[in-house]
């Protein structure tokens, strides 16, 4: 088994779909609040600072919302991080945890990297014009 690939435009139509889709921003507390995050994704870090490891909890705390959302166990996950790496490496943590129906965001909320070494210029959440807010 392993994580399915979307583009940002492919994740939202399935988000506008399926109201049972957990739809999780894996990055740190501080990009969530500060560069923005799609809007209904809610924040579940892989890794958070200062140390940046990774959440040895995580598996727990994603089937923790899908029980305290009413979600089936089995319900689609899509992960959604800044540029597609670290949301896939969740992924793969979910698979091999037993979770069957995850899928990540290719080119994550802010994109890859242009010729000047700037974000959200090539693609993303944010360069496809996709709903998000700032807090």
């Amino acid at each position: 088994m392993k994580v399915i690939e979307l583009t940002p435009k492919q994740a939202y139509d399935k988000l506008q779909q399926d109201n049972k889709i957990l739809f999780l921003d894996v990055r740190s507390s501080v990009e969530y609040k500060f560069v923005g995050h799609a809007i209904d994704s809610v924040l579940l870090s892989w890794m958070e600072g200062p140390e940046w490891r990774i959440n040895t909890r995580f598996s727990q705390a994603v089937f923790a919302l899908l029980v305290d959302t009413h979600y089936p166990l089995d319900a689609e996950i899509i992960l959604i991080g800044r540029a597609g790496r670290l949301s896939m490496e969740a992924g793969e943590l979910l698979i091999k945890k037993g979770f069957k129906n995850v899928a990540h965001i290719t080119t994550g909320f802010e994109g890859d990297l242009d010729a000047n070494k700037h974000r959200g210029n090539i693609n993303g959440w944010c360069y496809d014009g996709l709903p998000w807010e700032q807090c």
